[in-house]
């Protein structure tokens, strides 16, 4: 079982960067603020009893942070050759399940074709 699972780690070291590589903090911390967003429409009943406020003056303060979330989130995560924007992308070219896994797994630009990998300048001159 251990050399299987060595013979894994060695394939995927050995292939090449998803688009998302450098970018996927972006896509952890936009999650990660959607679902605290989600947590205070979730509990706006106890915030506005420890505010002192109106539930729904709750919903409504939460409601344009959400959309600012979700906005940097289409608008920030992008190819780094064509400057595709991905998340759109991948929300219309794809299915309503499989958009997300796309968007992980996806080795070179749609549009460009491009891959992550930063070719070597120094190789080429000479």
């Amino acid at each position: 079982m251990r050399l299987q699972e060595m013979r894994i780690v060695e394939v995927s070291k050995n292939e090449p960067p998803t688009l998302l590589t450098s970018q996927r903090w972006k896509l952890w911390l936009f999650g990660g603020l959607a679902a605290a967003a989600a947590l205070g429409f979730l509990f706006n009943d106890g915030i506005g009893r420890v505010l002192g406020v109106d539930p729904l003056v709750v919903q409504l303060a939460i409601l344009l942070p959400t959309f600012s979330i979700f906005g940097a989130a289409l608008l920030s995560v992008r190819c780094p050759h064509c400057g595709l924007r991905l998340v759109p992308y991948a929300m219309s070219h794809q299915g309503v399940g499989q958009w997300l896994n796309w968007l992980v797994t996806v080795k070179n630009c749609p549009q460009c074709g491009k891959s992550a990998r930063k070719e070597d300048n120094n190789s080429t001159r000479r």
